[in-house]
C-alpha cells in the first residue's frame, strides 16, 4: 500500500465524518423546527379558542350575527387593497412614491415618506 492509497483513504474517512457532522446537524435543525411549530400551533389554537370566546360574548351581548362579523371581516381584509382572506404584514404602497414599504419600518427606504397606518395594531402585527 502506498502512500497514495492512505492519504485517499485517510480523504474518504474524513469525507465521510464531515458527511456524518453534516447529518447530525440537519437531524437537530429538523428537530428545532418541529419543536416551534408545535409551540406555533398551541398559539394558534388558544387564539382560536380566545376569538371564538369574544365573538361569543360579542354577538350574545350587542346582537351582531354571524353575518354582520363576515362583513367586517371582509372589510379588515380589503384594507390592504387585497381581499384575500388573509391579514398582509409585509407591504403597504407608499402614499408618496407609490414604491413598497415594509410593515416593520416607519418611512419608506425610497423617498422617506412616512409608512400610513391602516389599523392602531400595524404596530404589533
Amino acid at each position: 500500500m502506498g502512500i497514495l492509497d492512505i492519504a485517499s483513504r485517510a480523504k474518504v474517512r474524513a469525507g465521510s465524518e464531515i458527511a456524518k457532522v453534516r447529518a447530525n446537524s440537519a437531524k437537530t435543525a429538523a428537530g428545532d423546527a418541529q419543536v416551534a411549530v408545535s409551540v406555533l400551533q398551541r398559539r394558534v389554537d388558544k387564539l382560536a379558542l380566545i376569538n371564538l370566546a369574544l365573538w361569543s360574548l360579542v354577538s350574545e351581548k350587542c346582537g351582531l350575527s354571524e353575518d354582520d362579523l363576515k362583513e367586517r371581516v371582509a372589510q379588515i381584509d380589503a384594507l390592504d387593497g387585497n381581499a384575500d382572506g388573509k391579514l398582509n404584514t409585509g407591504t403597504v404602497p407608499c402614499p408618496k412614491c407609490g414604491r413598497p414599504i415594509a410593515a416593520r419600518v416607519a418611512t419608506c427606504q425610497f423617498c422617506g415618506a412616512e409608512r400610513p397606518q391602516i389599523t392602531a395594531f400595524d404596530d404589533v402585527i
